[in-house]
């Protein structure tokens, strides 16, 4: 059902990251069945402009990771920083959306909050203070009119600290990709498979994809009947993957790469080497084991380590309070760590079993399918209360 609005109301949605772009575009899609005569700009990536926004430029193709690449890259961001403020300033939107990318998302709240007062503010995909920099929540607090949480416990956490805070829980997205009943067929019977989940960023694929490689060669020499399949996030991701393996001559391994990847794909493997991120909650949905991988620069590491004051990096091992997915973490993220916990999960089907029921307990933390639309109805609410 269709909201009125006033003629040219526009959404300015603000996206950084290829996870952010999906969920953006899909949040977009929704706003749009609603709201249908509305206009809806900003910036993001292909998915977002797929939905029908009339992007300024393309804010996803230049996410960075770690503390390193973002002050290589600072002069490059702050140009387009400054190009989206100001087309902020020319265009005035009603409602500024802004979708996760908080060390982005954050500065321009601030510079919007004095340019454009009148301007309101979603902010979906809460940034992880309760993980670090948790000082940033009280500014959240004063300058967010709704924050739209993905995670039950986030609405917990603000709500003790700032219960006055317009906090909403909605479900996780990701669970509109899949039918959480479909039952998952037992362990022994998939194929043969092993994923490979390197990441979306390009210096992702890079600290990764080398290890992940080796992995498969010395899993290789073990098992002959093995296949790989290694899932590119998109064409520019696969094309760099695909150099990477020439790089490291390993283009003999029985290796396959599926771009722009699907979840039904994770669902026929026996175990997945992922790449910390999203991507575990997309395994966990699939029913797929996990080992979770992450490497960065180490004086990026060095820095987490001393902001970040949880005991587990995956979201996975968060939900369940608990290590149910092993973690191979910058110095023991190396091919031979891989190797030999691989080798003997893939000869176990009782360890395959016990973490694939842990997973399926984590799914049923994340809510119920149509996080959009209730987004959406938090959103039309908040407006119908703001605009009278």
């Amino acid at each position: 059902m269709s909201k009125q609005l006033p003629s040219g109301f526009m959404f300015y949605l603000v996206a950084g990251e290829a996870s952010g772009d999906k969920h953006g575009a899909e949040l977009l899609r929704e706003l749009k069945v609603t709201y249908p005569e509305a206009n809806f700009a900003g910036v993001g990536g292909r998915h977002l402009k797929a939905a029908g926004q009339d992007q300024l430029f393309d804010l996803a193709e230049h996410a960075v990771v770690g503390l390193t690449d973002v002050l290589l890259n600072f002069f490059k961001f702050k140009k387009m920083f400054n190009k989206v403020l100001q087309d902020l300033q020319e265009k005035k939107p009603e409602v500024l959306i802004l979708i996760d990318f908080p060390g982005f998302n954050l500065r321009l709240l601030n510079k919007v909050k004095v340019a454009l007062p009148n301007t309101k503010v979603v902010y979906y995909i809460s940034p992880q203070v309760w993980a670090w920099k948790a000082g940033r929540a009280k500014k959240m607090a004063e300058q967010i009119d709704l924050l739209l949480v993905i995670f039950p416990f986030e609405k917990t956490w603000f709500s003790e600290r700032y219960p006055k805070f317009n906090v909403q829980w909605i479900g996780h997205p990701i669970l509109d990709r899949w039918d959480v009943h479909r039952a998952q067929t037992p362990w022994e019977d998939l194929p043969k498979r092993v994923m490979l989940l390197p990441g979306s960023r390009r210096k992702e694929i890079s600290n990764h994809l080398p290890i992940f490689l080796k992995t498969v060669e010395d899993l290789s020499d073990y098992f002959n009947d093995f296949v790989y399949t290694i899932l590119a996030a998109d064409p520019e991701a696969e094309k760099l993957i695909r150099k990477i393996i020439v790089a490291n001559e390993a283009t003999n391994l029985n290796i396959e790469i599926s771009s722009g990847y699907q979840l039904t794909h994770l669902s026929k493997a026996k175990l997945a080497l992922v790449a910390s991120g999203t991507a575990t909650l997309e395994c966990a949905l699939a029913g797929v084991p996990m080992f979770v991988v992450y490497k960065t620069s180490p004086i990026t590491y060095f820095i987490g380590r001393l902001l970040v004051k949880l005991e587990f990096l995956s979201m996975v091992n968060l939900i369940a309070g608990k290590k149910i997915v092993p973690e191979f973490l910058q110095g023991k993220a190396n091919s031979e760590h891989l190797y030999q916990a691989s080798k003997m999960f893939l000869e176990s089907n009782e360890a395959a079993e016990s973490m694939r029921r842990n997973l399926r307990d984590v799914v049923q933390e994340l809510g119920q399918p149509g996080a959009n639309k209730q987004a959406v109805i938090k959103i039309s609410d908040y407006l119908k209360n703001a605009l009278g």
